[in-house]
């Protein structure tokens, strides 16, 4: 069944997207090796002597393994890009003395930072997990378990709950909290806790067992109870050690990613009740977000304060949140308003976000839907994984649910 306002077959422009997202990765940035550059300017210059990070690392595994898992793009070629980024990750993030995952490399591939911060060692078990799913190779299986195990062992608080934020090589206090420079230096954080959570769904969606089933049901406790504003349906952002909140800033776009995550979550434990209060959460967290954070344009801003925007700017990851937050609060209600809205925000994405000359997505725009003339097309924190992610997650979503943006 066709919209009232589009005949364009969305499901097909996403699958159109999705593709052209991972040839960009493997034509541009992925190495024979298995390794990747570590920045690529917004001319499209590499930079050969940038650092290789973690996060990049183990999302652009995940990425490349969901492309295949999911029967989106099960090519041989992306198969062969799998098999290399887990070799690479493997042979030169993994710390054999003391476990674990390096925070950053040089472009020699050796480590330069090798502190254990645990969202990061959380994107490392998703695409463990992920790569497992592809591919049955139970040794990537086996290290997602372990990489489990020392978080447990050493960021689960078990006084106030939750998880810790970071930690030294050998697995002791560090002294820099922080995951990134504009982050604060508390000792949890909301975007931690999300990306553990992420990542036990997956790993306990290819190893189903009853420990990790509770951490599931602990961390959406911890979600709903200490990071969930449950009057404004916002995520506070940063708390000590007892949850005391230190933030009053609004991220529109874990707010919105948050939503269909924790569903998913609940979901993947089967547990009716679970999954009938965070699906009204999803749909409330949705609402909101979209009252407050989208814009005319259908652009999904990137920070408020109270009922106002603060930080107008468009970054790219939220907008692919903000489109796979809005499928899933139709799949939950029915309701035809937030596939109008999925539909605004993938056309303010096609409009603004996509990089004609290059292929990826720029990292942001401004209001007036400039992009950003010093941010890189890739480095450690710009990545494939938000961006096909939500392309797979559509073309799934509309597929199994609705034809309405077919």
């Amino acid at each position: 069944m066709q919209t009232d306002t589009s005949e364009r077959n969305v499901r097909q422009e996403l699958f159109d997207e999705g593709r052209r997202i991972l040839h960009f990765w493997r034509d541009r940035v992925l190495l024979q090796d298995g390794g990747f550059h570590g920045e690529i300017d917004h001319t499209g210059r590499v930079k050969p002597d940038a650092d290789r990070g973690l996060i990049l690392a183990a999302r652009i595994l995940w990425t490349f393994s969901r492309a295949v898992a999911s029967g989106f793009e099960a090519t041989a070629e992306n198969r062969a890009q799998a098999d290399k980024s887990y070799a690479f990750l493997v042979e030169h993030f993994w710390d054999e003395e003391y476990l674990g995952f390096y925070w950053m490399l040089n472009a020699k591939h050796e480590p330069v930072n090798d502190r254990k911060h645990i969202y990061a060692q959380s994107f490392a078990i998703y695409a463990l997990s992920e790569y497992y799913a592809a591919t049955g190779k139970l040794d990537a299986l086996v290290r997602a378990q372990l990489t489990h195990q020392l978080i447990e062992r050493y960021a689960r608080d078990i006084v106030s709950g939750g998880y810790l934020e970071s930690f030294t090589r050998a697995w002791t206090s560090d002294d820099d909290l922080r995951l990134s420079e504009v982050d604060l230096a508390e000792a949890k954080s909301m975007n931690t806790h999300l990306h553990i959570l992420e990542a036990y769904t997956r790993l306990y969606q290819v190893w189903p067992n009853e420990e990790l089933s509770g951490r599931l049901i602990h961390l959406l406790d911890v979600c709903k109870n200490h990071i969930l504003d449950q009057e404004t349906y916002h995520y506070h952002l940063f708390f000590d050690q007892s949850w005391t909140v230190k933030s009053d800033l609004i991220s529109y776009g874990h707010d919105i990613e948050g939503s269909w995550l924790m569903l998913e979550a609940a979901e993947a434990l089967g547990h009716p009740d679970l999954i009938d209060t965070f699906a009204e959460i999803a749909v409330n967290m949705v609402d909101v977000t979209l009252a407050q954070g989208l814009d005319a344009d259908g652009g999904l801003m990137n920070e408020g304060h109270g009922t106002q925007v603060v930080d107008s700017d468009k970054h790219w990851w939220p907008q692919a949140e903000a489109l796979v937050g809005c499928i899933n609060a139709y799949q939950i209600t029915g309701a035809k308003r937030y596939l109008s809205a999925a539909q605004s925000i993938w056309s303010f994405i096609v409009e603004k976000m996509i990089d004609r000359t290059l292929g990826e997505w720029f990292w942001k725009v401004n209001r007036a839907g400039v992009p950003d003339a010093e941010k890189p097309i890739v480095e450690p924190w710009k990545c494939p994984y938000h961006n096909t992610r939500a392309m797979i997650e559509g073309w799934q979503r509309l597929d199994c649910t609705s034809r309405d943006m077919v």
